[in-house]
C-alpha cells in the first residue's frame, strides 16, 4: 500500500505546475471558471500501486455544491506522448512526472489561464463528443449539451444560447427514448426544463454564486470566463 506521504507528495508536485489551480483533496485540484469547476484529479488505479491524471469539468449551478460534485460533465484522460493513458506508478513518479504535466498542458492549456473564452471551453466540450463512449451515450451528449447552453447563459451570449438549443433540438431526435429516459425521464419535459432555466438566468446565477462561497469552495482560485 502506497503511503499517505507519498500520495501527498505527487499532488503537490502537480500543484507546482499548475499555479492557477487550488488542491481541494489529497487528489483534487480545481479552480472556478464561470459556471464550471475546471481541474485535475489523480485517479488511483484498481489492483495497483499506479495512478493516472485525467482533467475534469464539474457544473456550479446544481442545488448545492455536493449535486455538483456528485457527478461530472465529463472527464477527459491524458494522454502520453505515445497516445497511451499514462499508468505511473507512485515509487517512480518522478521518473514519468514531466512528461505528464507537458502533455497535460498541450491537451488542456485552458488549465494554465487566467482568462477563458466561453469559445475556448466550447472547443473543449465539442472535443468530447467524438470520444467512443459519449458517442453512444444519450445521456453524456445530454450532459455536454446543457453544459454548453448553461455557459452560454452564463455570459450572456444570446446568438449562441440561439445556436445551441438548435443544435439541441436536432441531436436530441437521435437518442433512443431507453437510454435517455432512464436518467432523465421524457425528453419533452427535458427540453422545456431547459428553456425554462434560460428564462430564468437570475435563479441560474444565484444558485452559482452560492455555490461558490461553499467553505472549500470560496478558497479555490479562479479565472475569468468571457464571451
Amino acid at each position: 500500500m502506497i503511503a499517505n506521504s507519498v500520495k501527498k507528495e505527487a499532488i503537490n508536485n502537480w500543484s507546482d505546475e499548475f499555479v492557477d489551480l487550488s488542491i481541494y483533496a489529497q487528489n483534487k485540484l480545481y479552480k472556478k471558471c464561470g459556471p464550471f469547476l475546471l481541474g485535475i484529479e489523480i485517479l488511483n488505479l484498481p489492483r495497483t500501486e499506479d495512478y493516472r491524471p485525467i482533467f475534469v469539468c464539474y457544473p456550479l449551478w446544481k442545488v448545492d455544491i455536493k449535486q455538483c460534485l456528485d457527478e461530472s460533465i465529463f472527464i477527459q484522460e491524458i494522454s502520453n506522448s505515445k497516445g497511451f493513458q499514462f499508468n505511473i506508478p507512485y515509487t517512480k513518479h518522478i521518473n514519468f512526472f514531466q512528461e505528464a504535466v507537458g502533455c497535460t498542458r498541450k491537451q488542456v492549456p485552458v488549465l494554465g489561464h487566467r482568462q477563458i473564452s466561453i469559445n475556448q471551453l466550447f472547443e473543449l466540450f465539442n472535443k468530447q463528443f467524438s470520444q467512443t463512449l459519449i458517442k453512444a451515450s444519450p445521456v453524456g451528449q445530454a450532459k455536454l449539451s446543457e453544459a454548453k447552453l448553461l455557459g452560454a447563459l452564463y455570459v450572456d451570449d444570446v446568438a449562441a444560447i440561439e445556436h445551441i438549443s438548435t443544435e439541441i433540438l436536432k441531436i436530441s431526435k437521435t437518442w433512443p427514448p431507453n437510454l435517455f429516459e432512464w436518467k432523465y425521464g421524457k425528453l419533452d419535459v427535458w427540453l422545456q426544463n431547459l428553456q425554462s432555466g434560460i428564462s430564468n438566468g437570475d435563479e441560474f446565477l444565484k444558485r452559482i454564486e452560492a455555490n461558490k462561497q461553499e467553505k472549500k469552495i470560496a478558497t479555490l482560485k479562479s479565472s475569468e470566463l468571457t464571451g
